[in-house]
């Protein structure tokens, strides 16, 4: 539709957003309808949900959809998806040097322009991929290097099959391989990625067709679809099979009437293949244990995670086909960009992205918004005047108990103290009998809230039951303090592999926390002997401690747990020739030096 002569500005912007939202076939996410729409790339989410506001509040064609994307209104045919059969497609196929991009390079792109189902336009180039072609891919392909030279580089190449796809909806057999591709040189050489909507002739037929073909590769599908491919793993010959396969395919599909693009898309994609283009951002990242940190346009982060394979865990949230919670759906969708830090250790990754977590504060992390449910209970006395208060943040004033992990537990925990201390008759009065109940000792504890509860029902405070739920949040607060109070206990040195060969990683754990991290390298072990036995050696804190400590309290718990009895868990040392020794046996059990002194350190209690 073309504007109407004398329009505003926005109404020319309209009728290019429903041109767009139309041939996608689905609902436009914002930051795609400023990309391509407004030709504003890396616009910040909130950024682009204004501009774009701006265009679909003033136009009756357009509204938003309960995700935030931009969507047709039934007038305009957002009742009804335009079919299939009406909607220009881009089909393409790649030839390339492997199937990992940067380590790999494009050499050949072939595409057909489809409409109707009937192809209209071809496209079709050598790349010249600036090193030698692997001969076992010559083999394959045919392409050796002497067919490449003089060919275009991948940006000039790249740019025209840009403007040949246009927006038409991108199809390819095994879409996320070709996309991968053209999303990493993209977002390489042009900072943005492929918006078009697209789907997989692979997904469809292994739908439609399950086990009616043996198999559903190029090959056998175009056999099943009565096309010889003229040239079998040639970019142009295989995009042009992609297409006979993909007319069949839709006939399945349509039963005798048309089918709708955006069940067509829908089908022929893996759940979760809206961001799919983003799996570029994963590309250069190591397949290595480590922290990852999910960027927006702004730079701000806005996930950190880590995992064994940092690769393979990020690239799982671009296309994988499983569904994600709230915040990680969020976080996919503002990604622009994902930096990472390499560890040596799993328990070293889950340590460095809890801390970062704290500190940075990501809007879409769990853990950083369930802190903010912590709560301590409070004791404040004067003379007979004894309050226990559920307080977010420990402070100068009164005696602290927690953190505790439940907000709800807290608050009921202290209701019960309320009651029951005031008919305490310990020497002291409710002062001693609260630090008693709430103290490091569960078995006194326990007795003390026991005669308590007792001397309470005797009184008829608690008659009928009133209390139960109080008296059970009390009992549960008791025990979690009395394990709070042993695992501060733990001090030992945790040795884990480091990021470097021949190198482990001492960590001092004190009051259950990790208060020192020291490398140990072959030949090092003295000196990091000293620094470990500094940090063993520092006053002990007696404060309380803060909220966001419970989660590295718990990390280090567990991990202590599984390490007992591994030589690798230390007890914490008197002397520094002990430490040396026992660093020295921590790293030949894991491999990383040679010794020949006698493996069996005993394990922490």
């Amino acid at each position: 539709m073309a504007p109407s002569p004398g329009s505003e500005p926005a109404a020319s912007a309209g009728d290019r957003l429903q041109v767009f939202v139309a041939r996608r076939g689905a609902p436009v996410p914002a930051a795609d309808a400023v990309a391509v729409v407004l030709g504003i790339e890396g616009c910040p989410l909130e950024v682009a949900q204004r501009l774009v506001a701006t265009i679909v509040d003033g136009d009756s064609r357009l509204e938003w959809d309960a995700h935030g994307a931009v969507c047709l209104t039934s007038a305009a045919g957002g009742g009804s998806s335009p079919a299939i059969a009406d909607v220009p497609l881009c089909i393409v196929d790649l030839e390339t040097t492997g199937g990992s991009p940067g380590a790999s390079r494009i050499t050949e792109i072939g595409a057909v322009r489809v409409e109707g189902l009937v192809v209209v336009d071809r496209f079709s180039t050598l790349v010249d991929p600036g090193r030698p072609i692997p001969a076992h891919i010559t083999g394959i392909t045919g392409i050796d290097d002497s067919m490449v030279r003089g060919a275009p580089g991948i940006e000039i190449a790249l740019r025209q099959f840009i403007d040949f796809a246009g927006s038409d909806v991108l199809v390819a057999h095994n879409a996320p391989f070709d996309l991968r591709f053209l999303n990493y040189e993209r977002r390489r050489l042009m900072g943005d990625y492929f918006h078009n909507a697209w789907l997989d002739t692979l997904v469809l037929a292994r739908r439609l067709l399950g086990p009616r073909v043996e198999r559903h590769d190029l090959g056998t599908l175009a056999d099943w679809a009565g096309v010889t491919i003229t040239a079998r793993h040639r970019a142009l010959a295989d995009a042009e099979a992609t297409a006979v396969v993909l007319a069949r395919l839709v006939d399945l599909m349509a039963d005798g009437g048309a089918t709708p693009l955006d069940h067509a898309v829908a089908l022929g994609q893996p759940g979760g293949g809206r961001m799919a283009h983003k799996v570029a951002l994963a590309e250069d990242l190591p397949a290595t244990t480590g922290v990852y940190l999910m960027r927006d346009a702004q730079g701000r982060v806005v996930h950190v995670g880590c995992a064994p394979n940092i690769r393979r865990r990020v690239r799982g949230y671009f296309a994988s086909g499983k569904r994600h919670g709230r915040l990680i759906e969020r976080a996919v969708e503002a990604a622009d960009r994902v930096d990472h830090e390499e560890t040596g250790s799993e328990f070293e990754a889950q340590l460095r992205a809890h801390r970062l977590i704290t500190e940075l504060a990501p809007t879409c992390n769990r853990p950083a918004v369930g802190s903010r449910s912590r709560r301590y209970l409070r004791l404040s006395a004067a003379g007979d005047d004894v309050r226990i208060t559920a307080v977010a943040r420990a402070s100068r004033a009164g005696e602290h108990f927690g953190p505790l992990a439940a907000e709800r537990t807290a608050l009921l925990a202290s209701d019960a103290l309320q009651v029951l201390l005031p008919l305490s008759e310990a020497e002291g009065g409710p002062p001693v009998a609260c630090r008693r109940v709430l103290g490091d000792d569960p078995i006194a504890s326990a007795e003390e809230t026991a005669v308590l509860i007792d001397r309470a029902a005797r009184a008829g405070v608690l008659d009928d039951g009133a209390y139960t739920a109080e008296i059970d949040a009390l009992v549960g607060v008791i025990a979690e303090i009395a394990a709070l109070a042993r695992a501060r206990d733990a001090r030992c040195v945790l040795v884990e592999d480091g990021a470097q060969d021949g190198q482990v990683v001492a960590f001092v754990v004190r009051d259950g926390l990790v208060i020192a991290r020291v490398e140990v390298n072959a030949g090092s072990e003295a000196g990091a002997a000293h620094r470990i036995l500094a940090a063993l050696g520092a006053p002990r804190t007696h404060e309380p401690l803060p909220p966001e400590a419970l989660e590295e309290i718990a990390l280090v718990r567990r991990r202590v747990a599984s390490r007992s009895g591994h030589p690798a868990l230390i007890p914490a040392p008197s002397r520094a020739g002990a430490l040396v020794d026992a660093l020295r046996r921590a790293a030949q059990s894991l491999l990383l030096v040679e010794t020949d002194a006698e493996p069996g350190i005993a394990a922490a209690a």
